[in-house]
């Protein structure tokens, strides 16, 4: 088991590290599964797979049911206690298997059905190929989790490239043996499938150290994990769908082909926005220390250094994308990468703002607040969904991206003034209370 974490050791540093390098993976193997798709099986194929992929994200957050929260962060929490992390560890892997298997089932039922209102057969073919793996997501996610909390990020890194190099080895093949778009939809399945029993290899340890005489307490942590997983999965759900309301809404709107246009644009965006989820991610477990000894001034620190980081690494990231992308026309569709790069000013626009407070978006969740956590994202989708429903039927895919950019720097005033009304901070995280108040806090 790990020690507690300390924001101010090496740690930090080398888990972020680590965790950009499965990042680099992701986002490439991003870019060449989307680019051999549309070139490969076309732009109406790129469609059906972003779609696809939507769902996924979107449904497996309500499989897991914000109990991987739970997980990581009780985890973080009770870190220098073997026993109770592992009794807190085998109840949330327990609750994750049974509600994921109830909404995978679901899922199942419903995917001819999901392919009818989205107007597209071969949408509706794919996500009934996802729905075993978003039973296994759920499964995962909480593992997942597990390791989140403990810091063990070298592993957390490993088991995210392995994902992400199954999916692409599984649609290459697919493409080049002619396959249908809706095919693509396995590969989420299969990637799954792979992972768990690695997860359980690697969690098995501190799993092992649960006996039959601790059902009792088992059981008091399921309920416990319940009880706030409820209350984040709004969090959750709303987080990971966050970046694709736009997608989700053009296909109610638009045909597949416009979507597959506007998705390979959202593709950049997608990638962009993991650079300061990346620190997000590496920074939680620390956040639970540092907000549960209430050590304002350091989380203030800490906040500005990481934020600072974020946006180095973004700034380079979207500066790279948007001098390359134009080079890439000559191997894409006509018009495909000149369509894309015109979205893609907006929209790396926006989340720049974003950017920096991304990082710490979670801080509330962290602070032990699942429900006012979900309350501000359930208010920063809102504003996403009415602007898209707003400026979707009057500008096309220009207009989603306009509502998107928006939204994400509404996103970064929202977060502040969460900030400041449930932790206490002065104008924003960045400035801590004065010394006063916080003596009384």
């Amino acid at each position: 088991m790990t020690t507690s974490p300390n924001s101010d050791d090496g740690k930090f540093f080398s888990d972020t590290v680590w965790n950009y390098g499965a990042f680099a993976l992701m986002a490439g193997v991003g870019v060449i599964l989307n680019f051999f798709i549309a070139a490969v099986m076309g732009i109406a194929a790129l469609g059906v797979f972003n779609q696809i992929y939507a769902v996924f994200v979107v449904v497996g957050q309500l499989a897991a049911m914000g109990i991987h929260d739970s997980a990581q962060k009780h985890t973080a929490e009770y870190i220098a206690d073997d026993k109770e992390c592992a009794i807190l560890g085998a109840a949330s892997v327990i609750t994750a298997a049974i509600i994921g298997g109830i909404v995978a089932l679901v899922l199942y039922l419903c995917s001819d059905l999901i392919g009818r209102v989205a107007d597209s057969e071969p949408v509706g073919r794919g996500i009934a190929l996802i729905a075993p793996g978003i039973g296994l997501f759920a499964l995962n996610k909480t593992f997942m989790g597990i390791l989140n909390g403990q810091r063990r990020m070298r592993a957390f890194a490993a088991v995210q490239s392995l994902r992400v190099t199954v999916i692409l080895a599984f649609c290459l093949a697919v493409g080049f043996m002619d396959g249908d778009a809706s095919t693509l939809g396995f590969a989420f399945t299969l990637a799954e499938a792979l992972l768990t029993p690695v997860l359980w290899f690697l969690t098995r340890p501190p799993l092992g150290l649960v006996a039959i005489k601790d059902i009792g307490a088992v059981f008091g942590w399921l309920v416990r994990h319940v009880h706030f997983g409820t209350r984040a999965l709004a969090n959750g759900f709303l987080a990971e769908s966050y970046i694709r309301i736009d997608i989700i809404m053009l296909g109610y709107f638009l045909d597949d082909a416009k979507v597959g246009i506007y998705s390979f644009a959202a593709l950049f965006v997608e990638g962009l926005f993991q650079v300061p989820v990346v620190i997000r991610t590496v920074a939680n477990p620390i956040l639970v220390t540092l907000l549960k000894d209430r050590n304002y001034a350091k989380i203030a620190a800490f906040a500005r250094r990481a934020a600072l980081g974020s946006v180095i690494v973004y700034a380079a990231a979207g500066a790279s994308v948007m001098m390359t992308l134009p080079y890439l026309a000559p191997f894409f569709p006509d018009g495909l990468v000149h369509s894309a790069h015109d979205l893609l000013w907006p929209l790396l626009t926006g989340l720049a703002v974003y950017a920096v407070f991304i990082p710490f978006d979670h801080m509330l969740l962290q602070a032990g607040m699942p429900g006012r956590q979900s309350a501000l994202m359930a208010f920063n989708v809102l504003i996403n969904v009415c602007l898209n429903a707003a400026l979707i039927p009057v500008f096309g895919l220009f207009g989603a991206a306009i509502a998107t950019a928006v939204s994400f720097a509404l996103s970064s005033i929202s977060v502040n003034i969460a900030a400041a009304i449930f932790l206490g901070f002065s104008r924003s995280l960045f400035w801590p209370p004065s010394l006063e108040r916080n003596k009384d806090v």
